[in-house]
């Protein structure tokens, strides 16, 4: 009965010495977890003040938030996620007034410009490549 009571104290003490940390260091596959609003870059950047819910829907899709108690503002979101860590972590809130889009923030605007940049330059790259 020793034997059995001390492989047990044992195998408790080693179990409480795993951490979450610890075991997503652990070599197995991780699945790579993608929420929210995928947006494309190109729809971001053609937003437009003045323009009407119905385009703006029609351009960047359907908002991930609508707060019931903040009818004029719009949340997209987009995480992704590997292991319960965040990878990266883009997000855009748009502003209406009266129907119409007032104002657009978030880091979502950022990246799109980003992309579009690095887009334009590697086609100029590609274009001095063929001539």
């Amino acid at each position: 009965m020793n034997k059995s009571l001390y492989f047990a104290l044992a195998a408790l003490l080693g179990l409480s010495a795993c951490t979450a940390e610890r075991v997503s260091y652990f070599p197995s596959y991780k699945l790579k977890v993608i929420q929210g609003n995928q947006l494309d870059a190109r729809a971001v950047v053609s937003l437009q003040p003045g323009m009407s819910r119905d385009q703006v829907q029609l351009l960047v899709g359907t908002p991930l938030l609508r707060d019931p108690f903040h009818a004029d503002r719009w949340d997209y979101t987009y995480n992704t996620s590997r292991n319960g860590i965040i990878d990266e972590q883009r997000t855009m809130t748009l502003y209406f007034k009266d129907d119409a889009l007032v104002k657009a923030e978030g880091s979502a605007i950022e990246y799109a410009v980003e992309q579009i940049k690095a887009e334009n330059a590697n086609r100029a790259s590609a274009a001095e490549e063929s001539k």
